[in-house]
């Protein structure tokens, strides 16, 4: 028996199976594979509003934050991939997000730390941030020389939105959010 071959949808298909999927169900196309989302925590919920909030108490003008559920439609390469981030920063690009954050949850923390991971970097997102409840962390990833370069930040540190020129206190990002 032979290995079993895997589909890779094109961004067509991805749309045809979007228009006949229920509303409540959320999928995203990476790299030509379907991914099913689950729903989020009520945690979950409350960091991607404290991250919005801080978000837009910083904002400039020019600068726009947007939550999930919204479709980033992510062309690089040849490559169209849809994708929902739990938060997007906007600033002068309308096409493409300067931040990225997403809030970890078991469902998604594998997707989350390799497969988009990969798609933010190929497409060269500035900053992308991965936010665990659990630890009350942020993996920050910059964009710079065509790779992203890490530094984590804990609950006592200040964790710097470059394309805001802004900081924003750990403490604060997860006030009134309980680990585990």
């Amino acid at each position: 028996m032979g290995a079993r071959e895997l589909k890779s949808y094109t961004y067509e298909e991805y749309l045809s199976i979007d228009a006949a999927t229920p509303e409540e169900e959320r999928h995203e196309l990476i790299f030509g594979e379907i991914y099913m989302m689950s729903g989020a925590s009520a945690r979950h919920q409350d960091l991607v509003l404290n991250i919005a909030v801080k978000l837009k108490e910083l904002i400039k003008e020019g600068c726009k934050p947007r939550v999930a559920p919204f479709d980033l439609k992510l062309s690089c390469e040849g490559s169209v991939n849809v994708v929902q981030p739990d938060v997007m920063l906007y600033c002068q690009d309308n096409e493409l997000p300067c931040a990225v954050f997403e809030v970890l949850s078991p469902s998604t923390a594998s997707k989350d730390k390799t497969v988009k991971k990969e798609l933010y970097e190929f497409c060269g997102i500035k900053e992308y941030f991965i936010v665990s409840p659990e630890y009350k962390t942020v993996d920050a990833f910059v964009f710079k020389d065509g790779k992203y370069i890490l530094k984590s930040y804990g609950e006592e540190d200040t964790l710097p939105i470059k394309c805001l020129e802004e900081e924003i206190k750990m403490v604060e990002l997860f006030e009134g959010i309980d680990t585990l």
